[in-house]
């Protein structure tokens, strides 16, 4: 099977540029010279970030003369109607809003054009939005992340600052109790708040899947272990997976039972239940868990970024990254005037005005915003937790890593918690796997 193909069979169907002159941004395309508005049409998904930037796009309009048009799928079939509309050979789109695990299939394929004079034209922006780094290859930048968030931990604030709480936590592990920002701290935290069944130390999710991947990787990341090494092959089943691995199936013993069958949905309603001390997830979640309409803990959620080993919490390592953007079709109709939107949904004050709805503002320097942390006052630990990690996808952006990482990976941590194999035993099955898998593909 050729390489292109695979980045389209095997993608996961799951994520701000200043410019000085629309002109410096034309495409080599000839665009129209009537004298009929410039009309750019874009493609998303529903959901909420989506929703967030739906909000300028009236302003933008007045503003620019630039006529929007907007189509939406649900996301169930929102990956499938897009490659529809690319490999039927028309130009229906000129702006379609993608998750970051898609962009390396749709630029493999020549679907998207890339966007580098935009980085090149402001030169502080790859330092201002940290998430512009996995929207690169071959030197070219694919996507411009509009969402992004990060894996780390929620916790109910009120139980954090209760005396009693606080006292008690004292007189048993001799620190005080405060958001996790270590492993070891993290681990004594969920044993401390663990009484079943009214209450439960942590949340995870233990169904196997790519979800349940993550509490592995999460790990594996803080304590400076990778996925894949520089040479495309395993590493994952080194001394500090097998540490990390041992780590998640230790955190279960904190977990509901019924965590053991939980995938994201299911997490969110437990710790919106006040069911549980803390939750493992990333970021996004908080606009669920403080929705005062459906979640008991609302108003007492707050986030940090996920913890790394007891004396490297300062390190500088990998956390999960997820993010969505924009990317521009290589048959835009009209390239400058895509560009002039994507200039305009990314302007810090605009990211601070839609963010409240659905969305977290990719640049750091918009989530400095005073009314946006007003709304949002988790923004802020938010901030540091990007700008303190390595952003990491949840999958390495091949078209093999949905697979290494949700099927083998998914498997292994499944193995090792439910104690039908040893960490070692998992974990090298896991990745004589995935050595098979990238040698059958042409890696090595």
């Amino acid at each position: 099977m050729k390489r292109n193909a695979l980045y389209l069979t095997l993608i996961l169907p799951a994520a701000v540029f200043v410019m000085t002159s629309t002109a410096l941004y034309a495409s080599g395309e000839p665009e129209s010279s009537n004298s009929a508005p410039a009309v750019v049409r874009l493609v998303s998904e529903r959901g909420s970030h989506t929703e967030a930037w739906k909000s300028l796009m009236a302003a933008f309009q007045e503003k620019s003369g630039i006529k929007l048009e907007l189509t939406q799928y649900p996301y169930a079939n929102y990956f499938n109607q897009l490659m529809l509309s690319f490999t039927s050979g028309k130009s229906e789109f000129d702006v379609p809003y993608i998750s970051l695990l898609w962009y390396p299939a749709l630029a493999k394929a020549g679907y998207i054009q890339p966007v580098n004079e935009l980085v090149d034209q402001e030169p502080g922006l790859k330092s201002d939005m940290p998430g512009l780094s996995t929207a690169v290859m071959d030197g070219k930048y694919y996507m411009v992340p509009y969402m992004n968030e990060v894996g780390g931990v929620v916790y109910r604030a009120d139980l954090f600052n209760d005396p009693k709480e606080k006292q008690a936590f004292r007189a048993k592990y001799g620190y005080d109790l405060a958001p996790p920002t270590n492993l070891k701290s993290y681990r004594d935290i969920a044993e401390f708040f663990y009484r079943p069944p009214n209450l439960y130390g942590v949340t995870l999710m233990g169904r196997k899947s790519i979800f349940l991947a993550t509490h592995f990787t999460n790990r594996l990341w803080a304590e400076g272990g990778t996925v894949l090494d520089a040479s495309m092959h395993p590493a994952f089943n080194s001394a500090v997976g097998v540490e990390a691995v041992n780590e998640v199936k230790d955190m279960f013993r904190f977990a509901s039972p019924a965590s053991r069958t939980y995938d994201f949905q299911e997490a969110l309603n437990e710790f919106s239940q006040g069911k549980s001390a803390m939750v493992e997830v990333w970021t996004t979640s908080m606009f669920y868990f403080n929705d005062e309409k459906s979640s008991k803990v609302a108003g007492n959620a707050a986030f940090v970024g996920f913890p790394r080993p007891a004396g490297q919490e300062n390190a500088m390592r990998p956390r999960l990254f997820i993010s969505w953007g924009f990317s521009v079709s290589a048959k835009a109709q009209n390239k400058t005037a895509a560009l002039d939107w994507i200039k305009y949904a990314t302007e810090d004050n605009n990211f601070a005005s839609a963010a409240p709805i659905g969305t977290i503002p990719t640049r750091l320097s918009a989530l400095k915003n005073p009314k946006l942390i007003a709304e949002l006052p988790w923004i802020p630990a938010f901030r540091e937790a990007l700008a303190t990690c390595v952003p990491t996808p949840i999958a390495p952006l091949i078209p093999e890593g949905p697979t290494i990482i949700g099927q083998y990976i998914a498997t292994a941590v499944s193995q090792v918690i439910t104690g039908s194999a040893s960490a070692e035993e998992a974990l090298n099955g896991a990745a004589a796997e995935t050595d098979r898998l990238l040698k059958e593909h042409g890696y090595y």
